[in-house]
């Protein structure tokens, strides 16, 4: 029941249900995941691998904020953790985002500690939702737990060339029609943008 508790609480907070997940974002899948413009490329701050116990950590974090229904997908299938992993990697994106995804981890495990005298990974499940509860009330907190519902989000959007949203399981479960043309290798995410750079011009959609 704490579990349903917490996705409803997350839907409400902020303002995601089905209906206006759709009318929202629907659009900005065709864009995503290419990042908001950058100047230049960027070296990120992380070396592709999260100790152990970070990975646990936000495993389960994700399972509390976006948890397994008998009607909705689990995170496993629409592969979120991969889609954070390419997030934390790319050069295009500002690594002080990535530190602060990354820290963010850290700050939930030490709180478990404050609160609980314990790490977060030895809390129950009701100890970790009341945790998730308690670093809500924090200004660095919802924008962390934001940030992971942003990116689950994204992988539930997002087309199955990039790994997630496996047998397109997230688009079935919103009812989402994707954009056309669909991303082909040649003209995904980042390599779209190198062809950008290029300065083509294209008269037609078969250039592509």
């Amino acid at each position: 029941m704490q579990v349903v508790f917490l996705q409803n609480y997350f839907m409400k907070s902020f303002y995601f249900n089905r209906r206006h997940f759709i009318k929202g974002l629907g659009a900005t899948a065709l864009l995503l995941p290419i990042p908001l413009a950058q100047s230049c490329r960027q070296q990120s701050v992380y070396n592709g691998v999260l100790p152990r116990e970070k990975q646990k950590i936000l495993h389960q974090t994700l399972n509390l904020i976006f948890p397994p229904t008998e009607n909705s997908p689990n995170i496993e299938q629409i592969n979120v953790e991969f889609h954070i992993n390419n997030y934390l990697t790319d050069p295009l994106i500002d690594p002080d985002e990535q530190t602060f995804l990354i820290h963010g981890i850290q700050w939930l495990d030490e709180s478990a500690h404050e609160d609980f005298s314990k790490s977060y990974l030895d809390l129950n499940q009701s100890q970790q939702i009341k945790q998730i509860e308690h670093i809500l009330n924090t200004s660095w907190g919802e924008s962390w737990l934001s940030k992971l519902l942003t990116l689950t989000f994204e992988a539930l959007l997002l087309d199955p060339l990039y790994r997630v949203n496996t047998n397109e399981i997230g688009w079935q479960w919103l009812h989402h029609q994707p954009g056309l043309p669909r991303p082909k290798p040649k003209i995904a995410y980042p390599e779209i943008l190198n062809r950008e750079r290029e300065q083509m011009i294209i008269t037609n959609l078969n250039q592509l």
